[in-house]
């Protein structure tokens, strides 16, 4: 009876061997396959990441004072680009509006990367989407980075420029950034620089006086708030009349 027992205890032991030893294989195999995949996602992603690092190295401007050539920040705003046919999401950027330039930084060695101009259609920071527009005899505007403000069947762009203004100050060198905003509403395919109210309605003429209305009804202070003002205008001059 004993000698019966330890050969059932040899063979359970043997059996739980062999399952254990079969088991093992199995997850070795398990994470070696995990580990090859993730290692072809991780290359997939290096390989479409790399696409975004093949401009040229940026030149910082060098600061006197406070002063950034920036659009919003100096510091690095996490956005979205359409870069060279391929959209990448939440990456780090700056957009230079003195040179026209937008700025990434490398993933590795965190270089700062000027994007070949040609290859952005478009970038998205801070709730503001600039899309790469193209002069035409058509249009009269420059080529370049403009802010959409509003895309309705009539469209509000504003061009954004800085400026290096330099002085003397008490025998010091002062730097400072002066910034143009430059705005345009799109009818037709032809955009007309606004300034003015009244460069806003002759846009707008064939409902000027409706425009005109709401604008004083909305009581939105033009020259406090120029690209809110001229967008309500263009958002009720798209609107169905009543």
């Amino acid at each position: 009876m004993t000698r019966l027992l330890c050969l059932a205890g040899f063979g359970l032991s043997l059996f739980c061997s062999i399952h254990c030893a079969a088991q093992l294989k199995a997850d070795t195999a398990f994470v070696a396959l995990a580990d090859t995949r993730a290692k072809q996602v991780y290359a997939h992603y290096i390989q479409g990441q790399a696409r975004l690092f093949n401009g040229v190295e940026y030149t910082e401007y060098a600061s006197r004072n406070d002063e950034f050539p920036f659009f919003f920040s100096d510091d690095w705003l996490m956005g979205d680009v359409l870069y060279d046919g391929e959209l990448y999401e939440n990456v780090p950027l700056e957009y230079d509006i003195r040179v026209d330039q937008v700025v990434t930084e490398h993933m590795f060695n965190g270089a700062k990367i000027q994007l070949i101009t040609d290859k952005v259609d478009h970038f998205s920071v801070s709730g503001h989407t600039f899309v790469h527009l193209y002069g035409t005899k058509t249009n009269g505007i420059a080529t370049g980075f403009y802010d959409r403000l509003y895309d309705g069947p009539t469209k509000v762009y504003v061009k954004r420029e800085k400026d290096l203004q330099e002085s003397i100050e008490s025998q010091v060198i002062v730097a400072r950034f002066e910034e143009k905003n430059h705005l345009y509403i799109v009818k037709d395919g032809v955009f007309y620089p606004v300034k003015k109210k009244g460069s806003v309605l002759d846009v707008l003429k064939d409902r000027k006086s409706e425009v005109k209305s709401f604008l004083n009804k909305s009581k939105i202070r033009f020259k406090k708030d120029r690209e809110k003002a001229v967008v309500r205008a263009a958002e009720f001059y798209d609107a169905p009349k009543n």
